[in-house]
């Protein structure tokens, strides 16, 4: 089964790839020559490498960490992650659009760069998402629209920059070995991903769970909760003394008769 899935989206990618490549070839056919910078060849790669390192290989263990690792310090090393996915595909981002200023490729009928630009600024949006939906969770422990859209929202990105991979090696005439190589490696991280849900599924079956997939016991985090890692829910921190004492008056009894009149003795007393 996971071969078959494999295959098909190998298939998938290779497929859209060459499709918008045929227009591709056609509009570079008939863009003006100017003579390349003596160290293009190494921007190329430099482009090609940190915006594979960004999209193939931080983004994706952004979400393998926050599906799997049960931390104080989960929801943390998800957004450092990120983060710095972000600053690499920033980066990644501005050594190609050097190259697509230099050879004049700022076309409608060139994907590549169009919708590399596309992809990079809807990269903003993304934490915006996440940070919304966790300070809500943090008060309501419960799950919110805003993370729906985060998970999914990021899920269309890295699947738009996956192709958009393939457009690029096809923009720089890359080898057949290599476009296949590409989509060896992203169909290995897709079955990386699928396996990674497959455990927090089960994992969240087994038990209740938090925001990141933390186990809860008797409706509170147990130790190691990534809410925790917010600075607002931390051990001994203003809301959690102040949920403790919601519980106290939520579920201790008021005091009645003797009791009652006890008490207020003592506090005349007193």
């Amino acid at each position: 089964m996971a071969t078959r899935q494999f295959s098909v989206l190998s298939t998938f990618i290779l497929t859209i790839t060459h499709l918008v490549s045929a227009q591709q070839d056609q509009q570079q056919a008939e863009l003006p020559r100017r003579r390349p910078p003596s160290n293009i060849r190494q921007i190329l790669i430099a482009h090609a490498t940190l915006m594979g390192i960004a999209f193939v290989l931080l983004m994706p263990l952004g979400v393998f960490v926050v599906r799997l690792l049960s931390s104080p310090y989960t929801v943390r090393y998800h957004a450092s992650i990120q983060l710095l996915a972000y600053a690499v595909a920033i980066a990644g981002f501005g050594l190609g659009a050097y190259m697509a200023t230099e050879f004049d490729a700022w076309t409608a009928s060139n994907g590549h760069p169009i919708l590399g630009t596309v992809i990079v600024a809807l990269l903003l949006l993304q934490p915006v998402l996440g940070y919304v939906h966790h300070r809500i969770y943090v008060r309501r422990k419960e799950k919110t629209v805003w993370g729906v859209a985060h998970v999914w929202y990021g899920r269309v990105l890295i699947l738009l920059a996956v192709i958009n991979g393939g457009l690029g090696l096809q923009l720089s005439d890359n080898t057949v070995k290599g476009e296949i190589a590409y989509g060896v490696v992203a169909g290995v991280m897709f079955l990386l991903y699928l396996a990674v849900l497959g455990v927090a599924y089960f994992r969240k079956r087994r038990s209740r769970e938090g925001e990141t997939g933390e186990k809860m016991v008797r409706g509170e985090k147990s130790r190691g909760s990534d809410e925790e890692v917010d600075g607002l829910a931390g051990v001994g921190s203003r809301p959690q003394r102040r949920e403790r004492k919601l519980r106290r008056t939520k579920f201790e009894p008021e005091p009645t008769g003797s009791d009652a009149e006890r008490s207020r003795l003592s506090v005349k007393n007193g």
